[in-house]
C-alpha cells in the first residue's frame, strides 16, 4: 500500500484473483438480498434489504473499477494494478448505482423506441435526494433524530429486484471477462459461485 491511503497497489496476478473474489462476494450478497426480498413482508424487511442493496452498489462500483484496471495492466504488461478510492464506500456506491441506472435506462429507451406501450424511463431514485453517505447507517441503526428515522426513500422490492438483476449480471460478466483476460496471461481465473437451480431458494452456490 502506498503512503496515500486511497491508493492500493496489488501485484497483477493477485489482483485478478482478488477482483474475481469481489465478484463472488457480490453474488453472496445477492443471496442474502433475495432471501429477504422473497420472504413474506414483515417490519424491517425492506429496510434491511435496502442495506444489503447499498453494499451491492458499493461493491459494484469497486468491481467495475478493478476490472478496468486489470484490463489496462494486462494490455500494458505492468507488474501492479492500481486501485483508487477502494475504501470510499459512498463514492463507489454512487458510481455503481450510476452504472446500474444507465443500463436500465438504455434497455427502457430501446423499448420505448420499439413502441412498447408500457415502456417507461426509470426516474432518479428518491434515496438520491438524501445524504447518500448517511443511508447505510440510517438503514441499519436506530436514529435518535425522528426525522432521520423516516424511510419513505427506500425503494420498493420490485425496484430493488431490478437493481439486483443488473448487479448480478455484471458480476457474472466480470468473472467471465477476467477468465478470458487471465488466460492470455497464463492465469486460470474463475468465479467460485455459479447460478443455482431456478427453483432453489439460494441463487448462487
Amino acid at each position: 500500500m502506498s503512503s496515500n491511503p486511497d491508493v492500493v497497489y496489488i501485484v497483477r496476478d493477485e489482483a485478478f484473483f482478488t477482483t474475481a473474489a469481489l465478484a463472488d462476494h457480490i453474488l453472496e450478497n445477492a443471496n442474502s438480498y433475495h432471501a429477504l426480498a422473497e420472504a413474506d413482508k414483515f417490519p424491517g424487511r425492506d429496510r434491511m434489504a435496502f442495506s444489503i442493496m447499498l453494499t451491492m452498489f458499493d461493491e459494484m462500483g469497486k468491481l467495475l473499477h478493478m476490472v478496468r484496471e486489470c484490463e489496462k495492466t494486462a494490455k500494458a504488461d505492468h507488474p501492479d494494478v492500481r486501485v483508487v478510492d477502494f475504501h470510499n464506500n459512498s463514492l463507489n456506491g454512487r458510481r455503481g448505482l450510476g452504472q446500474i441506472l444507465e443500463e436500465i435506462r438504455t434497455i427502457e429507451s430501446a423499448s420505448v423506441n420499439l413502441g412498447f406501450s408500457k415502456a417507461v424511463i426509470t426516474e432518479e431514485p428518491e434515496f438520491l435526494k438524501e445524504d447518500y453517505s448517511s443511508l447505510d447507517g440510517r438503514s441499519r441503526y436506530f436514529q435518535i433524530d425522528k426525522i432521520m428515522r423516516k424511510d419513505e426513500y427506500i425503494p420498493t422490492i420490485d425496484i430493488m429486484n431490478r437493481y439486483a438483476a443488473v448487479i448480478e449480471r455484471n458480476a457474472m460478466a466480470a468473472g467471465n471477462y477476467l477468465h478470458d483476460l487471465g488466460k492470455a496471461l497464463g492465469l486460470w481465473v474463475s468465479l467460485e459461485l455459479s447460478p443455482a437451480e431456478k427453483n432453489g431458494k439460494v441463487r448462487y452456490l
